[in-house]
């Protein structure tokens, strides 16, 4: 156990050496069983919560006006148009109901999905300081922190235009979209395929669940086929169609652990040295 007691004590420690031994404690705690439970946990309520606001979206866009067997209908064909999309509204665009504000939601509880995935995907111990391991770890900090933040500024943006009526400006929001459909889901799979210490036919499922779950996979192919329908634009409830993927994938995170006999380490650890007190 690291030596922190007296590291107030001394006037020699600076702001960094503080927040490198507040890391080193909370990498300690992640170490402990039921923490890296309740960090799965955490990331499952995310994207199941995800899922149920995802469908309830579709839900404000779709119904009444397209039920099943009625999508041919003059109201339905209607909704068919891209100017209701609401997963990436772009101009022109028309929303429905509460369906940005309730998608906006999901996004953001995505980033907080995508913030906290790398956690629950740890690499051994013994290979904690060696050449592989530290590639890992800086490689899963930036598959924690750069989806997390597109999905974040991505939730805001369809949030604002929701609650606007209207499209407002945020520059990036096609980038930040890109790294969400192609980025996030590829290095994810990347991560999870390397990362020592991490059973991957457990863990590749969650990256290509989640990788199925973004939008051009539910537009291009899901969506049809979920709806039994090839629209002229968008198929109806082609968004809902993520929604089983997403739950799909909150189960799926409940079983991702370490290999048996082996402690698990916080997956956006970053290098560190141990830090005692000079006292």
């Amino acid at each position: 156990m690291h030596d922190v007691a007296h590291l107030t004590t001394t006037t020699r420690e600076t702001p960094w050496d503080v927040l490198r031994v507040l890391a080193v404690v909370l990498q300690e705690w992640f170490d402990r069983p039921v923490a890296n439970w309740l960090l799965r946990i955490v990331v499952a309520v995310a994207l199941a919560g995800a899922a149920a606001m995802t469908y309830a979206a579709a839900w404000q866009r779709w119904w009444p006006a397209c039920p099943r067997g009625g999508f041919d209908s003059d109201a339905c064909l209607r909704l068919q148009s891209h100017e209701y999309d609401f997963q990436f509204p772009g101009d022109p665009w028309m929303p429905i109901g509460q369906a940005a504000e309730l998608y906006g939601g999901a996004l953001l509880a995505l980033a907080v999905a995508a913030a906290l995935l790398p956690t629950v995907l740890p690499p051994d111990r013994p290979r904690r300081h060696t050449g592989v391991g530290v590639r890992w770890r800086r490689f899963a900090t930036l598959v924690a922190v750069v989806p997390a933040v597109s999905l974040a500024l991505l939730g805001v943006y369809t949030l604002r235009s929701g609650q606007a009526g209207e499209l407002v400006s945020m520059p990036g929001v096609g980038l930040v979209f890109v790294v969400w459909c192609l980025a996030w889901p590829a290095c994810l799979t990347a991560l999870a395929a390397a990362a020592p210490g991490v059973r991957p036919k457990r863990a590749l499922p969650v990256a290509v669940l989640l990788g199925f779950a973004t939008p051009i996979p539910a537009a291009l192919l899901f969506g049809p086929v979920f709806a039994g329908y090839v629209s002229y634009d968008t198929a109806p409830w082609t968004e809902a169609a993520s929604a089983p993927l997403l739950l799909a994938a909150a189960v799926a995170v409940l079983f991702v652990a370490p290999r048996s006999g082996q402690n698990a380490q916080p997956g956006f650890a970053t290098s560190l040295r141990t830090v005692r007190s000079p006292l």
